[in-house]
Formats: structure tokens, sequence, C-alpha cells
């Protein structure tokens, strides 16, 4: 199976709604006729971390996603440049290890930090790896998920996340 992800732009959000008992619970709310890209990896090509910035007066948190994206065309080449002139940054929803599905960018938005091409990278087959960065959120990742009575409902949820792109 391959691993999916899917970035929403930030501008494509019509809300972010947090269940009143998990607060790092959220689902997400896209504009009408609007979809997120769905970017489909293989083995451990996306990768969502997020790690705790120390500051002097009061911690902040970044946000990375790696991400590749495996097909060499002009089409993926378009994407992938249209996420680096966004403004706002996009938002990314991944399946991590664990059932569960982490969202990074949030607050702040991701953009690129990292994006290269590399013709001769047989690893890649002219891929793009791109690595989309956040310094200003507000705290670790937050989770998609679907609640029902209390509890973590894994089905509703991965109907939840497909319905960002499909």
């Amino acid at each position: 199976m391959k691993p999916k992800t899917v970035l929403v732009r930030k501008a494509d959000i019509a809300g972010v709604s947090r269940n009143g008992t998990l607060k790092k619970a959220v689902l997400i709310t896209l504009v009408a006729t609007k979809k997120g890209f769905l970017f489909e990896g293989l083995g451990s090509s996306n990768a969502a971390r997020a790690e705790l910035v120390p500051g002097k007066y009061k911690p902040s948190y970044k946000h990375d996603f790696d991400l590749v994206a495996f097909d060499p065309g002009p089409e993926q080449a378009e994407t992938m440049e249209d996420l680096a002139a966004d403004a706002e940054g996009v938002v990314s929803i991944t399946p991590d290890n664990n059932g569960y599905y982490k969202v990074l960018g949030l607050n702040a938005g991701l953009r690129p930090s990292a994006m290269k091409t590399d013709s001769e990278d047989a690893d890649l087959g002219g891929g793009i790896p791109a690595t989309l960065s956040s310094d200003k959120e507000i705290g670790l990742a937050d989770y998609f998920m679907v609640v029902t009575d209390g509890v973590y409902d894994a089905a509703a949820t991965k109907t939840a996340f497909e319905a960002l792109y499909a």
C-alpha cells in the first residue's frame, strides 16, 4: 500500500472544528468545489515531523513534511511550483504508523524550504523531493479525526480523509 498524504491550500479551508474533549482532534471543512492534492508516496517518502523550538520567552513549534513527487512529468512540476508560489501555504494531513492522521501547518501554513530535481537520481526516477516547513506553529501536530460518542472512529476518519481529495 502506498502512503497517502493530502495537501490542502490554506485558502481552500472553510473551517476547522476542534473536538470539545480531545483538544488536538480536528476536522477540516473545505470551501465548496475545492479539493486537496493527493500525494501517494513509496515506502517512507511521506514523513510528517513536529518539534519543540525553545525560545527565550515562550516556545514555538516547527512542522516539517517531506514528500517526493514521483511523477517526473510537467504536470507534477507545475504542482510543485504552485506549492512554492502559494503565499498562505498548505496544510498536510498524513496517516502515521498508529492509525492516526497527523495535521501539520494548520496555524501558519507549510511552505517549501527545500525542493530539487536530479535527472541522474535513479532512486527517485527524476521525481521531485521537497520539504515543506513552518516554524510558526502553536503546538505539535494536530490529529484529523472523527470522534463518535467520545471515541475515535477510524472508519469514519478514513472516509473523511478520502473526501478531502476524492
